[in-house]
């Protein structure tokens, strides 16, 4: 059998967003961001922006959790973080103005809510 590439950022993202997601409010942000495509359009959106790492491993061999965390520096891991933020923001606000299965609640703003810099 020959080696398998395997992308170490997209394992990162996805414990990052789910980590950033659990901070926002349920509504609109985790119910918003539950729905499978809405989700991976997150997990697109950080991927196309940061750079990607990574490794090449045996099919059976098992990736250990901790061999991620030497390959991002603080800066990688803050620019990650940074564009999940970014990235909420900017698909909900997409995804509030083409989809009316998320009703808007009359006090919330989508500018107030937050702001990535």
């Amino acid at each position: 059998m020959g080696k398998e590439l395997f992308n170490i950022t997209l394992t990162v993202v996805i414990d990052e967003i789910e980590n950033i997601l659990s901070i926002y409010p349920r509504y609109p942000y985790q119910q918003a961001f539950s729905a499978a495509g809405l989700h991976q359009e997150l997990l697109a959106y950080v991927l196309s922006r940061v750079p990607n790492k990574y490794v090449v491993i045996e099919p059976t061999q098992l990736f250990p959790k901790q061999t991620l965390c030497p390959p991002y520096s603080s800066k990688e891991l803050l620019d990650i973080e940074h564009y999940i933020h970014l990235g909420i923001c900017d698909l909900l606000h997409v995804y509030s103005r083409t989809n009316t299965a998320l009703p808007q609640s009359p006090k919330f703003s989508f500018s107030a809510s937050y702001s990535a810099n």
